[in-house]
């Protein structure tokens, strides 16, 4: 069984628990987001093995595990990469009903990184593909998905702080 990071909303660690809980009673728990990134902007997507679309490479926060350390990690597990370069872009939070959770109001505490790459190896029991695209065409298009049936929740989140903190700075 996989365990998460049970956390408040200002981050504070609340307890361990087990993933299927933290979905099941929506309680807020730990995962990072990575986004790869070109010089001219572009971020990779993923087609998940759903056929959804998804962060560049995203995953829950193991208990004792930085959220650095599960970026990395996620990195290598979902697209055969070990970059080094990350920059840090902040921490938000998604509250979403998600069609992959059988419905079940899923929210996350996570934790947004970049860092410039290309894909390698895509895990074959996650990644069915994976799409450079402009972030600001692919939020445009998410505001025709209301119900998370080609976008994840999770997704549409980070990506909006991730197109805000780019033009705050």
């Amino acid at each position: 069984m996989d365990n998460v990071i049970w956390v408040d909303e200002n981050d504070t660690e609340l307890g361990i628990i087990s993933r299927e809980r933290a979905h099941r009673e929506g309680l807020l728990h730990r995962i990072v987001v990575t986004y790869l990134t070109r010089p001219n902007g572009d971020i990779l997507g993923q087609e998940r093995m759903s056929g959804r679309l998804d962060h560049s490479s995203a995953g829950h926060v193991d208990p004792g595990e930085s959220y650095l350390a599960a970026a990395k990690r996620e990195l290598n597990e979902e697209l055969g990469i070990t970059p080094e370069n990350f920059n840090e872009v902040g921490k938000t939070t998604s509250d979403d009903i998600e069609p992959e959770e059988n419905g079940c109001r899923v929210r996350h505490m996570f934790t947004i990184f970049t860092c410039q790459a290309e894909p390698g190896r895509l895990a074959p029991d996650e990644v069915k593909s994976v799409f450079w695209a402009n972030p600001e065409k692919v939020k445009a298009e998410m505001q025709h998905d209301p119900g998370n049936e080609r976008y994840t929740g999770g997704f549409k989140a980070s990506l909006q702080f991730f197109l805000h903190s780019k033009s705050v700075s």
